[in-house]
């Protein structure tokens, strides 16, 4: 029995978690998590986001999930944007950082007015994956008539806890910016770390790498009365076997010329319904969603997750062409 319960956490978490990105159902606050090409599309001159998604209400073993962003438009058809993303396990067992530069760029423009605007995005970067040993419990470990016993020492020697690789993606995105039409649509796929990282530290009878995350995303954002906008939108996601299927829509609300009611909601497939709020005041805007899965895990326990954003920016000015595109 020796070494039993690390190797089915290592199979397991690692290989079930560790090898499929994080993922936030407020993604268009978090927009460079998407695609590189997203930098810099919206209705402002700059923006910096903060994100936080917590798995761990009432569980244990589950993620925190932490993103900072920053997106810049220029004049010369290059929007900039950084982004750095780290996941833990509550249990601080395993950690995940990704951070990566993105440029886009936006000087494909064509129709009577250039109202159709194609933008292709890459961003390179890093990616570094650990694991803290020490927070094993190892098969030699366990006292007979006591369980695990932490005093025990391990013969298990881990050579290899931590990798820092390469990493590098790709987008393109489409928006109709036509100011006369009432409902204008956009578009954006994506294709991220296609450097495929080699996983270090799952051994197989070859190497397992990270498998390449494809993301589409698509809406439509409508005008209504009194300047309220209304945005249906999807995301479908795919990394491996996994996916990620999401529909919502997003209700924008003026309140003044500097404020806005902003509420909604996405539908997971089935995973979780997620219901979310906030508002814009001034220069900021803050957002908190709540997944709420009806099921229950075979603990008993629930799986609901609680995020929270907070978005400072700069508008451009009154006479910018674009389109409202949601903003979590």
């Amino acid at each position: 029995m020796r070494n039993v319960f690390f190797l089915v956490f290592f199979l397991v978490a690692f290989k079930t978690y560790a090898q499929v990105d994080p993922h936030f159902s407020q993604y268009y606050a978090y927009a460079l998590w998407m695609n590189p090409a997203l930098a810099g599309a919206s209705q402002m001159d700059y923006r910096a986001t903060l994100i936080h998604r917590s798995q761990s209400f009432g569980n244990v073993n589950t993620f925190n999930t932490d993103g900072l962003s920053a997106e810049l438009t220029t004049n010369r058809n290059i929007n900039i944007g950084v982004n750095i993303l780290n996941q833990t396990a509550t249990s601080g067992g395993y950690g995940y950082i990704n951070g990566s530069l993105s440029l886009a760029y936006t000087g494909i423009k064509f129709g009577y007015n250039e109202d159709y605007n194609f933008i292709f995005g890459i961003n390179a970067g890093f990616l570094n994956r650990r694991f803290d040993s020490s927070r094993f419990q190892l098969g030699d470990q366990y006292q007979s008539g006591v369980g695990f016993n932490p005093v025990i020492p391990t013969a298990d020697n881990f050579n290899n806890n931590a990798s820092t690789v390469l990493d590098a993606g790709a987008g393109v995105a489409f928006f109709d910016t036509n100011p006369l039409k009432k409902a204008n649509l956009f578009a954006a796929f994506s294709m991220n770390h296609l450097t495929r990282p080699v996983d270090p530290f799952v051994n197989s009878q070859g190497k397992y790498y990270l498998p390449i995350r494809y993301l589409v995303n698509a809406g439509v954002s409508i005008k209504l009365k009194n300047n309220m906008v209304v945005i249906p939108h999807i995301m479908y996601a795919r990394q491996g076997n996994a996916q990620e299927r999401m529909a919502g829509v997003y209700l924008s609300v003026p309140s003044g010329n500097t404020s806005e009611v902003i509420l909604g909601g996405n539908i997971r497939y089935k995973d979780a319904i997620v219901p979310y709020g906030g508002f814009t005041f001034n220069n900021f805007t803050l957002g908190l969603s709540y997944d709420i899965n009806p099921a229950l895990n075979t603990a008993g326990t629930n799986t609901n997750t609680f995020e929270i954003s907070l978005t400072f920016f700069k508008r451009k000015s009154e006479n910018y062409r674009g389109i409202r595109c949601p903003v979590f």
